[in-house]
């Protein structure tokens, strides 16, 4: 990955364009909100001495403590954070709340200094310079997002830390303010929950070298389970209000896509404005995503007309902002057949994720979209390996081996799957692309970022490419020879135990079904190593001496019958989201998902005893319907 050099001052750059800044106007309500005590802790009508607080600390018992800092540690997800920031759940209290956020910020903007003052030690760095080092922090535009972002900036500056706020931004934004010069911060925080409520909020972590993995998150979620026991108990929380710098980012990191565009497209004849002439309908879902219709499509001559849900709106009123939401690909779709569109584009709330839908209405995303990647790198980088989670088809790992590729399937989660190419890679096994079923997908020409908007561009460049080509054909036809699955099917089993001990019961449930595998109590199943994957190591089953970190125990098992043969697979895993297990099943055979179904319920959930922890209402509907 690349790095770049920190630039000795902090940019501040306008937006002058027509549309409104970038720069979120609810920046101003979390500056204002900050110096507010009572945001970060319980306001107290007897102060008590530091000594009595102390002796409060030592007598408040282990259990209370473990308490606390349960709290903490079970809003760790995978790689984020993620938690209830609203009140307004069924069944869910907020444990998101401001002095949670400061808490972890202020340990990662500690966890991250001691880095950057380790790495310029051990580079023979001037250790008597002063290191400062600079955080930029973006939201999306969730109603809680002002008043915990001035928990974080408040977080951030208790570390030493220089806080940049980049108000209205995206996940994929806040990585690149770390190598984009002149901006290179030294780290970022996203606060976003993605695709979910508008009640929930969540932080995402960048340094110059990626994303932060679920080891990192942990250690982090574990000092700030420490500092939030104290703050608990009033010990600790008192500092300054932080000076925050504000810039627009945004605006830089628009620039940066639409220089792509223009250099890549080379028009023989509209260099500067590529896109004229095309149709693209844009649905930001009332996201994050608004700016890559007026800033980088429009800019480039694009006919933006019909595009859905552009201003940012925290309640999402619309649809959920996701492009596996079928409602949000529906929309989309008869936004480009009534405008007679070239091109249908779904973001995701913080835009890390999209979905597209081509000039007849197809929607593409989940094995589609990949393969729709797939074969534009493939036409680059001929040869190069693909690396997907396991819940991809039998039909894409063909796909992808006629166009001369090679399939890893590796574990699902994003950050496993980037993670995965970046080790090919270091390996000397080429690989350009990394991508999840759920629209995660990463290129290696892109720092290993997952960024639906550059994932975007790349389709739209190859969109252009074709027209000037003399191929009348959308994108879609790219994917003609993709064999779908008959049948694919998602269901739920909900851990039915207390909170803190979900994880714990879900790794159980799914460590037991590998064991019933293994032991032939499934007849006909049988754990899946790497399919037809041509990569040494065991990828599904962690075969390696030091097994890889983990952030869910999960398994892949092909499933055979007498009357089909192998027909099908079945894939479980806990989710890191929430208390539950998923299972995915796909079939070749029509009612092959429903059998798949039966063996589990009638072999492994009714026999186990897995059911006196887990809801297994769903599976059962499902077999008996």
């Amino acid at each position: 990955m690349a790095t770049a050099n920190i630039s000795p001052s902090v940019p501040t750059l306008s937006y002058n364009s027509k549309r409104k800044s970038l720069l979120s106007p609810l920046s101003n309500v979390a500056l204002k909100n900050q110096s507010n005590p009572n945001l970060f802790t319980k306001s107290s009508k007897k102060a008590i001495t530091q000594k009595q607080r102390t002796s409060q600390l030592e007598s408040v018992g282990t259990t209370s403590s473990d308490e606390y800092g349960g709290i903490i540690r079970r809003l760790q997800n995978g790689s984020d954070v993620r938690g209830v920031a609203l009140d307004g759940e069924p069944g869910r209290t907020v444990d998101l709340t401001p002095q949670a956020a400061q808490v972890i910020a202020e340990s990662f903007g500690e966890w991250v200094t001691e880095r950057v003052v380790r790495d310029k030690k051990d580079g023979g760095g001037d250790m008597a310079a002063a290191t400062l080092v600079h955080v930029s922090v973006g939201r999306d535009p969730r109603l809680s997002g002002p008043r915990l972002a001035a928990a974080v900036f408040s977080g951030l500056a208790k570390a030493g830390c220089g806080v940049v706020d980049m108000g209205l931004a995206t996940t994929p934004a806040c990585f690149m303010s770390t190598v984009l010069t002149p901006f290179n911060y030294d780290a970022s925080i996203m606060m976003t929950a993605s695709h979910l409520p508008y009640t929930r909020n969540g932080l995402k972590f960048f340094t110059r070298q990626g994303g932060l993995r679920s080891s990192d998150v942990q250690e982090i979620c574990e000092r700030a389970a420490r500092k939030y026991v104290a703050r608990k108990l009033g010990l600790g929380g008192a500092g300054l209000p932080p000076a925050v710098t504000r810039v627009d980012f945004m605006s830089a990191y628009a620039e940066h896509l639409r220089k792509i565009i223009v250099e890549r497209i080379a028009h023989p004849t509209n260099y500067q404005n590529p896109l004229k002439g095309f149709k693209v309908i844009v649905n930001a879902g009332n996201g994050s995503a608004g700016f890559f219709t007026w800033a980088v499509l429009d800019k480039l001559g694009a006919d933006t007309t019909g595009s859905l849900h552009l201003e940012p709106d925290g309640m999402f009123p619309n649809h959920t902002p996701n492009p596996e939401d079928p409602k949000a690909m529906a929309l989309t779709r008869e936004a480009v057949l009534a405008n007679g569109a070239d091109l249908g584009v779904v973001f995701d709330t913080d835009v890390d994720r999209s979905g597209v839908v081509d000039s007849t209405g197809v929607a593409i995303n989940g094995d589609k979209l990949i393969a729709l990647m797939s074969a534009i790198v493939l036409r680059e980088h001929p040869g190069t390996t693909i690396v997907t989670d396991a819940r991809a088809s039998v039909g894409l790992t063909e796909f992808i081996a006629a166009k001369g590729g090679h399939h890893c399937l590796y574990r699902v989660g994003y950050r496993n799957v980037i993670d995965k190419g970046a080790q090919l890679n270091e390996d000397g096994a080429e690989t350009h692309l990394m991508m999840e079923t759920t629209g995660h997908g990463a290129l290696k020409e892109n720092y290993f970022l997952d960024d639906g908007a550059y994932m975007v561009v790349k389709i739209i460049i190859e969109m252009v490419r074709m027209k000037l080509s003399g191929i009348e054909e959308g994108i879609g036809c790219l994917i003609r020879d993709l064999k779908e699955p008959a049948e694919s099917v998602e269901l739920r089993l909900n851990i039915v135990t207390a909170p803190s001990y979900a994880k714990g019961k879900g790794s159980e449930a799914v460590q037991t079904l590998k064991e019933y595998i293994q032991d032939g109590k499934l007849k006909g199943w049988h754990l899946d190593t790497c399919g037809d994957c041509w990569v040494s190591e065991g990828c599904l089953v962690d075969t390696n001496e030091i097994p890889a970190d983990i952030d869910a125990y999960m398994y892949r098992a092909k499933v055979s019958d007498d009357a089909n043969g192998q027909h099908g697979w079945i894939h479980i895993r806990q989710s890191v989201h929430n208390p539950n297990i998923a299972l995915n099943m796909q079939s070749s055979v029509i009612g092959g998902c429903q059998s798949i179904a039966k063996v589990l319920l009638d072999s492994f959930l009714l026999t186990s005893g897995v059911k006196e922890y887990l809801d297994i209402s769903q599976v059962e509907k499902f077999v008996h319907n």
